[in-house]
């Protein structure tokens, strides 16, 4: 499979009021798609980058470092759908449609 996810949070918490919480990479085409948190005020906004295209999209707010857990957790629990997908375009639709509004 060309499809690797790596779990970056809760191993490295926050820097610069950032946290990155994963990155799916295809190995095939060495790009990427990070999910990632920046921290304002107790409030967790949480956007995705797809490094193919440098396309930063906003997601969604948490008000509670617990839900970035569950976030994580999410997706974990999905991984193998996700690596079966093995395409970066349709793993972030994937994500997207994983995420609640």
């Amino acid at each position: 499979m060309n499809i690797n996810l790596v779990y970056i949070y809760p191993k490295i918490i926050e820097i610069n009021n950032e946290i990155h919480l994963l990155r799916i990479i295809d190995q095939k085409l060495k790009e990427s798609l990070v999910l990632y948190c920046i921290k304002e005020d107790n409030v967790y906004k949480i956007s995705s980058i797809n490094t193919m295209v440098g396309e930063v999209k906003y997601l969604i707010n948490y008000n509670d470092e617990n839900d970035l857990r569950k976030l994580v957790n999410n997706i974990k629990s999905k991984e193998k759908n996700i690596k079966e997908l093995n395409n970066l375009e349709k793993i972030e639709k994937y994500i997207l449609k994983t995420i609640k509004y």
